[in-house]
C-alpha cells in the first residue's frame, strides 16, 4: 500500500513533465516567460479552491459547491463595497463569513440527514448560484475600489502575481495542518474509517463539518481574488471551477474514496491543470474540446485510483461477487 501511495505522489509530477514537455514543442509561444507567468495566475484559483476541497475529500466527502460559492462571495462582497459603502475590510469579512456558512449548511446537511455530500452539495450549488443571480438582478457590479485591485492583479517585486503568493500561504497551511495537527489526524482517520475514528473518540460530526467549513472559506477567499482580478462581481464567476479543483486534487494524489492523498500534492494537479488548459488554449481547442479532455482525464485518474486499491485485476472482479 505505501509502495502504491508513493507511486500516486510522483505520478502527478511525471504527468506534468510530459505534458510541459509535449507542449513545448507542438505549440508554438507556450514555452516563455510571459506564458509562465500568465499559468501561475491562471492556477492561483484553482489552488485555492483545490486546497479547500481536499479537506472534504481526504475527510471522505466532496464538495461541488465551491464554483458557485465563489461567484456569491465576489457579488455580495462587490456590492457591499459599492451600493452600501461598506469598508473594504468589513466587505472582505462579510464575504468569508458566507463562505464558511455556506459549507457549514453543507456539512450539518450531510452530517444530520446522511444525505449524500454529492447531492447536497450539487444542490447548494445551484442554490448559491442563483443567490449569485438575485443579488443584482442577474448583473456585474463594477466601479471597485481601486484599492483591491492590488489582490488580484498585483505583483510582488514586479514578477510573482499575488495571487500565487495568496495560494503559495494557503497550501502551506493547509499541509502545516494536515501533517501536524490534531485535526490533520482526524481528518484522514474519519475518511479512512469513520466508525473506526468514532470508536476511537473522534468527534467525527465536528471534523466532518469543519471539513466543509474550511472548503467553504477557502471558496471565499477564492472568490476574493477572482473579483479583484476581474475588478466586478460577476454572477457567472467560478462556471465549471468546482469540476478544476476536483480534477486537481485527484490527480495530485487525493483519492475520491477518502482517507488518502497530500495537499502538497495539490500544486502538481494545480499546474497540471493549469499547463493543460493553457497549452489547449493557445493550440486553439475550444472550450467543449476542453471539457473532454478534462472529462477523460477525471476519469482515468479515478478509475486508476480505484483499481489500485484492489491490486490487482482479479482483485477487482472478486470484488463485484
Amino acid at each position: 500500500m505505501t509502495k502504491q501511495l508513493n507511486i500516486r505522489d510522483q505520478a502527478v509530477w511525471i504527468m506534468l513533465v510530459v505534458i510541459t514537455l509535449i507542449f513545448s514543442f507542438a505549440v508554438e509561444n507556450f514555452a516563455t516567460f510571459g506564458n509562465f507567468i500568465t499559468i501561475l495566475r491562471q492556477v492561483a484559483i484553482i489552488g485555492i479552491l483545490a486546497m479547500g476541497m481536499s479537506f472534504v475529500l481526504i475527510a471522505g466527502g466532496i464538495d461541488l459547491s465551491v464554483g458557485s460559492t465563489l461567484a456569491l462571495v465576489g457579488m455580495v462582497t462587490a456590492l457591499a463595497m459599492t451600493t452600501y459603502q461598506l469598508p473594504i475590510e468589513v466587505a472582505f469579512i462579510l464575504g468569508l463569513m458566507i463562505g464558511i456558512a455556506i459549507g457549514a449548511v453543507n456539512g450539518i446537511m450531510v452530517t444530520i440527514t446522511n444525505m449524500s455530500p454529492l447531492i447536497m452539495t450539487l444542490g447548494m450549488s445551484y442554490v448559491a448560484r442563483g443567490l449569485a443571480y438575485m443579488t443584482n438582478n442577474g448583473y456585474p457590479v463594477y466601479e471597485l475600489p481601486p484599492s483591491i485591485k492590488v489582490i488580484g492583479q498585483g505583483y510582488i517585486f514586479d514578477t510573482i502575481p499575488v495571487p500565487v503568493v495568496i495560494t503559495a500561504v494557503i497550501i502551506i497551511l493547509g499541509t502545516f495542518v494536515f501533517n501536524k495537527t490534531h485535526l490533520g489526524r482526524q481528518i484522514y482517520a474519519l475518511g479512512g474509517n469513520s466508525e473506526a475514528a468514532r470508536l476511537s473518540g473522534i468527534a467525527i460530526n465536528q471534523v466532518r463539518i469543519l471539513a466543509y467549513m474550511i472548503s467553504g472559506g477557502l471558496a471565499a477567499v477564492a472568490g476574493i481574488v477572482m473579483m479583484s482580478r476581474v475588478n466586478s462581481g460577476q454572477p457567472l464567476a467560478g462556471n465549471g471551477l468546482e469540476m478544476d479543483a476536483l480534477i486537481a486534487c485527484v490527480v495530485g494524489g487525493i483519492s475520491v474514496q477518502g482517507g488518502q492523498g497530500k495537499a502538497v500534492g495539490v500544486i502538481g494537479g494545480m499546474f497540471v491543470m493549469g499547463v493543460l488548459a493553457n497549452g489547449m488554449a493557445i493550440a486553439g481547442l475550444s472550450d467543449y474540446q476542453q471539457m473532454v479532455v478534462k472529462g477523460g482525464v477525471l476519469i482515468l485518474v479515478v478509475a486508476v485510483d480505484s483499481y489500485s486499491r484492489t491490486g490487482s485485476l482479479m482483485g477487482w472482479l472478486r470484488q463485484g461477487k
